[in-house]
């Protein structure tokens, strides 16, 4: 799909409100023959539903430019209680039944319930960088200082990249019990940390993260940075009588 063409005036690095939003991040692979029942399952039934529950604001769906996981999905939230909601948790004990058999294919799942604590940017790019990252325990403000004071406005000076944000997983909800994680195969796996970086140009943002990650040590800045992984927007949708970002 296009690229959303993003702002030319860079907005400054800046605090997401009290009232944080939520983020449900999951990635995941199918196998090989059931890619297009798995895209019709999502944009036919899967989707539909969860847009359909309150609190849910717009979906994303993403492929892979460089491997596995192939798919991900991101879910925008109005908090991350929204993910513990009643509506939500009832919907997750009642899979139907082309979910039980789609869900039961999934392979290297991800799944990570998250409050989106900080951001800089607006709008949406068309393509994100996926970068997993962890606090040192016990400097956990320095880690986030060095991502919003030092890490984000050396990114943001490229001129591709749309927004930047932190997401912090909430393990609590996260691991909230359903019969949809006891459809899938093996175990899901949980991100401690995520930067999401919405961007125009993949190529050139992979090459300045490179770049200023170098320069980042853990010892200094409290954030251990880990793997990052390329996707390309291929899907968006909103919740009924949501305007688009």
């Amino acid at each position: 799909m296009d690229t959303v063409k993003a702002k030319t005036d860079k907005p400054q690095a800046k605090a997401t409100s009290l009232r944080r939003p939520g983020v449900l991040l999951a990635m995941n692979d199918v196998p090989k023959g059931m890619d297009e029942e798995f895209t019709r399952w999502y944009h036919q039934e899967h989707l539909t539903e969860r847009l359909a529950l309150p609190g849910f604001v717009r979906a994303r769906r993403y492929r892979s430019v460089d491997g596995q996981p192939n798919y991900m999905v991101v879910y925008d939230c109005d908090t991350v209680e929204t993910l513990a909601s009643t509506p939500y948790v009832q919907q997750l004990a009642h899979p139907t039944a082309w979910t039980q058999k789609i869900m039961s294919h999934f392979l290297n799942m991800e799944r990570s319930a998250c409050s989106e604590t900080w951001s800089a940017g607006e709008g949406t790019g068309g393509a994100a960088i996926v970068t997993h990252c962890k606090p040192i325990h016990g400097r956990e403000e320095d880690a986030r200082r060095f991502i919003h004071e030092e890490l984000a406005p050396r990114l943001m000076q490229n001129a591709c990249i749309v927004r930047i944000a932190l997401w912090e997983t909430d393990t609590a909800v996260t691991n909230v019990a359903s019969m949809e994680r006891d459809l899938r195969p093996g175990k899901d796996t949980v991100a401690d940390w995520v930067l999401f970086i919405e961007s125009t140009d993949l190529g050139q943002v992979a090459l300045a993260l490179h770049t200023h990650v170098l320069a980042g040590e853990g010892a200094r800045t409290g954030l251990l940075l880990g793997s990052w992984m390329r996707y390309q927007m291929i899907y968006e949708r909103h919740a009924a009588g949501v305007l688009s970002k």
